[in-house]
């Protein structure tokens, strides 16, 4: 099965993942994130074990600034135009999730507004073999091992991790929540569809999903949200919120204006509709700083 991973840019690099199973919202990634600081795909791998890599790839400077920023992975392929430090938040990231900006210092300014054209493939035998073995989330996780391999063999990249303080938001369920019920029919095509920006529908799908996609919404600043519902099911549901956007900018035109501009924040619309709520804490979370990295030579 081909899935696919596009990108915009709103302050820092969001994604896109379309496929069965994961949800879909413009701009950005949805995948599972659980209720523990920031653990990076390395924790996965044997400390003296080596990282896989790409059997070939090609790295070049995008001077046409197009196409748009993004990464798509297919069955053996992966390409991506972004900046350095976009590819490093997906590199270092969990779950599919890229590193929040405040999980990610360090570095020249150079890696933050060049684009980088990569192009890889994955080795022919892994696909034919051990590859037909691994689910959608192990490839992705495998991936993004080759895509850090790739980063210290062509950026010459070295980071440290280090554990900082931060501002978090934690989940946790309302007095009257939750307002939704478990719909474990058919968990196996479960996921979350988009209906516009505010809104979205999730059928038969598991909650790490759902917590992954409250993450990356702007209303958030970014911030890592903590799931502690103790919600383990999956559900349907709907979902909608005024956009952040829309609140901003609906007294400004009448284009700018719908029926869904006098809705609820996302913050109410939690509690109103889904019984949940968000509350500010802070939480130790593993953070990436860059020690070194260079512009790599083009093929």
């Amino acid at each position: 099965m081909t899935r696919s991973l596009a990108t915009t840019l709103r302050g820092r690099e969001t994604f896109l993942c379309a496929g069965i199973g994961v949800a879909l919202f413009s701009g950005l990634l949805f995948a599972g994130a659980r209720d523990t600081p920031q653990v990076y795909a390395e924790k996965t791998q044997a400390s003296d074990a080596p990282l896989p890599s790409f059997e070939v790839a090609s790295v070049k400077l995008n001077k046409s600034r197009s196409p748009l920023p993004g990464i798509h992975f297919f069955d053996d392929t992966f390409n991506a135009t972004m900046s350095a430090r976009g590819l490093i938040t997906w590199a270092y990231g969990l779950k599919g999730n890229p590193l929040t900006s405040d999980q990610l210092s360090g570095g020249p300014d150079w890696m933050k507004v060049e684009l980088y054209e990569v192009n890889a493939k994955i080795e022919d035998s892994l696909i034919l073999g051990a590859w037909k073995k691994l689910s959608w989330d192990q490839k992705r996780d495998q991936v993004m091992l080759m895509l850090r391999s790739l980063l210290a063999d062509r950026f010459h990249l070295r980071v440290r991790h280090e554990t900082k303080e931060l501002p978090v938001y934690a989940l946790v369920l309302d007095k009257k929540g939750p307002k939704f019920a478990e719909d474990n029919a058919h968990p196996e095509i479960g996921g979350i569809s988009a209906r516009g920006r505010g809104k979205f529908e999730a059928t038969s799908s598991d909650f790490t999903t759902f917590v992954s996609i409250l993450s990356m919404q702007p209303e958030l600043g970014g911030r890592i949200v903590l799931d502690r519902t103790g919600l383990q099911g999956h559900y349907s549901f709907t979902f909608q919120w005024t956009p952040e956007n829309l609140a901003a900018n609906g007294s400004q035109s009448a284009a700018n204006t719908s029926s869904e501009s006098s809705g609820p924040s996302l913050f109410t619309a939690l509690r109103e509709q889904l019984g949940l709520r968000l509350e500010s804490v802070k939480s130790p979370v593993d953070t990436i700083v860059i020690e070194h990295i260079e512009r790599p030579a083009e093929n």
